[in-house]
C-alpha cells in the first residue's frame, strides 16, 4: 500500500512540477533565454515564485513522513495527505495566461528530456532508497520548480552551446558559397524592423532580397534564417541586428560580414543589461566597425547620439534637415499617409508617397532611398518601391472598425521616441475622440521611472483619454499625467490588456481614434 502511495504521488509530483516548470520555461523564452534576465523576473514576482499556500500544504506530509522515521503510525497518514494534497494542488491549478504563445522549439524539448531523466532519477531512488526522505526531498524541488528552470539550464548549458556552435559555422558555410551575396545589417535602438522591412521593400525592386522576418534579430534568430531560407538565387540578405549586451551585435557580424550598414538611432533602451548609453553606443557601433574598408554605414543624422559619435568608416548621413546627405523635404503628413521629396546629392529629388505615417518613419525611407541610390536603383524604382511600402504589423498600423472608429496599432513599438512620434499622431487626428492604452515603456534601468513620466506628460496634452496597464508599471505615466493638471475622470488604470480593452469598448464612439501603444508581454504585467 505505501509503495502504491509513493508511486501514485511521485507521478502527481511530476504532473504538477510539469505545468509550474512551462510557465517558468515560457519567461526564460521571452527572456531570449538569459538565466540573468530569468533570475531577475523571479526577484520581482517572488510571491509567484515562492507561494506561500503551495509551501505550506507542500511541507505538511513531507514532515509528517520524516518524523515518521522516529514515530510509529504516521507513515500512511502523511502519504494519504500528500496525495490528498497533491491532487488538490494539480486539479486547482490554473494556467497562466499567455499573450505571446510559449513555443515548445528543439531547445524547450531538450529541458523537458532533461528534467525527465532526473524525475526518473529521483522515482528509481525514491523505490530503491529509503523514500522517506527522498519523497520529501521530491516535495522541496517542486517548491522551487522556478529555480529548477534554472539548474536544469545551467546543466544543458554545455549541450546547448554545442548545438548552437554547430548551427553557426552551418550558416557562416552557406553565406560562403554564394558568391556576390550582399548582406546590409541594420541596427539601433528603435526603429530596427520598420527601417528592415523598408529598405528590403525598396531594393526588392532590383534585386533578389532576403530579409529577417518578424522581429528575429538575435544570433540564433539570424542563423536560423540564414539556414532555413537563403538560397543561391538570393543577391541581398537584410539583417536586423538586436542586442542587449555589449558584444551582441559583433556576434552576429563575425557570421554575416556585412558590406553595408544602417544605424537608426542611439538611445536609452535596455538600459537595465546595457547599464549606460556609453554600452548602448558601443553595441550600436559594433556593425560600423565590422565593414570592410569599401562598405558604407548609413546613419540617421537626427539622432543626437550618433552625431555625437566617431564614425571611421565611410559614413552616408540621411535626416531631415539639410545636415543630412539625403533628407526629406516638403513634408505632407495625414490621416491617410504620408508625400515628401527626398533630396539626392548631385540628382534630382525623389518624390515619395507612401500610407506610412510619422516622421520615424519618413526617416526610415530617406535611409533606405539612400541605400537604395548607392545601390544603383532608379528614380523610378525606388519610388515604386515606396508605394508598394505597408506598415509593419503592430508598429503604426492604422485599422479601421466596422463601427467607423480607428485603431492606431503600434503595439510592438518599445522605446520613448517611437512612442511620442505615435502620440504625435494620434495629436494629429483634431476632430476626434483620442484614447490612449499603454503600459508604459520598459527595460530603462534606473531611467524607467524619469522616462515613463516623461511620457505622461506627452500623453496628457495629446489624448482625450487615457487608459494606463499593470497597476505597478502606470504609477511613473500617472504622476506625469497628473502634473499636467490632466482630468483625473478621463484616466483609467486597469489590472492588464483585457480590462483595458473592456474600458475602451465601453467609451469607443464612431468617432474614436485609439492608440495601441506597446502591448509588453507576459513577463512584464
Amino acid at each position: 500500500m505505501e509503495k502504491v502511495l509513493l508511486n501514485f504521488n511521485l507521478f502527481l509530483l511530476l504532473i504538477y512540477f510539469y505545468r509550474i516548470t512551462r510557465h517558468g520555461l515560457h519567461i526564460l523564452q521571452l527572456e531570449n533565454y538569459y538565466l540573468s534576465r530569468y533570475t531577475n523576473w523571479m526577484k520581482k514576482n517572488i510571491k509567484k515564485v515562492l507561494n506561500i499556500k503551495s509551501i505550506v500544504l507542500l511541507l505538511i506530509p513531507a514532515v509528517m513522513i520524516i518524523v515518521s522515521k522516529f514515530v510509529n503510525g504516521l507513515l500512511l497518514p502523511g502519504l494519504i495527505i500528500e496525495t490528498l494534497i497533491l491532487m488538490y494542488l494539480v486539479l486547482s491549478f490554473k494556467k497562466q495566461k499567455e499573450k505571446k504563445a510559449f513555443v515548445v522549439t528543439a531547445r524547450i524539448k531538450r529541458v523537458y528530456i532533461t528534467c525527465l531523466v532526473l524525475f526518473v532519477l529521483l522515482a528509481v531512488a525514491a523505490n530503491c532508497l529509503d523514500y522517506k526522505i527522498v519523497l520529501p526531498i521530491a516535495n522541496v524541488c517542486a517548491i522551487f520548480a522556478y529555480f529548477f528552470v534554472n539548474v536544469v539550464n545551467i546543466i544543458n548549458k554545455p549541450i546547448e552551446a554545442n548545438i548552437r556552435n554547430g548551427f553557426c559555422r552551418k550558416a557562416k558555410t552557406k553565406l560562403k558559397e554564394i558568391p556576390g551575396l550582399k548582406v546590409i545589417g541594420v541596427t539601433g535602438s528603435y526603429g530596427k524592423t520598420s527601417t528592415k522591412y523598408v529598405v528590403n521593400t525598396i531594393l526588392s525592386q532590383k534585386y533578389n532580397t532576403l530579409m529577417t522576418p518578424e522581429s528575429y534579430n538575435t544570433t540564433m534568430g539570424v542563423v536560423r534564417t540564414i539556414n532555413e531560407k537563403l538560397t543561391s538565387m538570393h543577391q541581398l540578405f537584410v539583417c536586423e541586428m538586436g542586442a542587449k549586451y555589449v558584444g551582441d551585435i559583433k556576434e552576429i557580424t563575425d557570421i554575416v560580414n556585412p558590406t553595408y550598414g544602417i544605424v537608426t538611432a542611439i538611445g536609452p533602451q535596455h538600459l537595465d543589461t546595457f547599464k549606460s548609453l556609453d554600452n548602448v553606443r558601443k553595441a550600436k557601433l559594433e556593425l560600423v566597425d565590422s565593414l570592410p574598408d569599401d562598405g558604407i554605414a548609413f546613419v540617421n543624422w537626427e539622432d543626437e547620439n550618433i552625431r555625437n559619435s566617431k564614425i571611421t568608416k565611410n559614413m552616408v548621413k540621411f535626416g531631415l534637415s539639410k545636415d543630412a546627405d539625403y533628407y526629406a523635404t516638403n513634408i505632407d503628413i495625414t490621416e491617410r499617409g504620408s508625400t515628401f521629396d527626398v533630396v539626392i546629392p548631385g540628382k534630382e529629388p525623389i518624390k515619395i508617397k507612401t500610407r506610412l505615417l510619422g516622421n520615424l518613419n519618413i526617416l526610415n525611407i530617406v535611409g533606405a532611398v539612400a541605400i537604395a541610390d548607392k545601390m544603383g536603383l532608379t528614380a523610378d524604382e525606388i519610388k515604386m518601391g515606396a508605394k508598394y511600402i505597408r506598415p509593419v504589423p503592430h508598429r503604426l498600423e492604422l485599422r479601421q472598425n466596422p463601427n467607423g472608429s480607428i485603431i492606431i496599432d503600434d503595439a510592438y513599438n518599445s522605446n520613448i521616441k517611437g512612442a511620442k512620434m505615435a502620440l504625435e499622431v494620434l495629436k494629429s487626428f483634431e476632430h476626434k475622440k483620442r484614447i490612449l492604452i499603454t503600459p508604459g515603456i520598459v527595460e530603462l534601468g534606473d531611467k524607467q521611472y524619469e522616462i515613463n513620466k516623461e511620457f505622461g506628460e506627452k500623453a496628457a496634452e495629446s489624448c482625450d483619454f487615457i487608459i494606463l496597464v499593470g497597476a505597478t508599471q502606470a504609477v511613473p505615466i500617472y504622476n506625469g499625467i497628473k502634473e499636467k493638471h490632466y482630468p483625473e475622470s478621463k484616466v483609467y488604470i486597469a489590472k492588464n490588456l483585457q480590462e483595458a480593452l473592456a474600458k475602451m469598448n465601453e467609451i469607443l464612439t464612431r468617432d474614436s481614434v485609439v492608440l495601441l501603444e506597446n502591448d509588453l508581454p507576459d513577463n512584464y504585467l
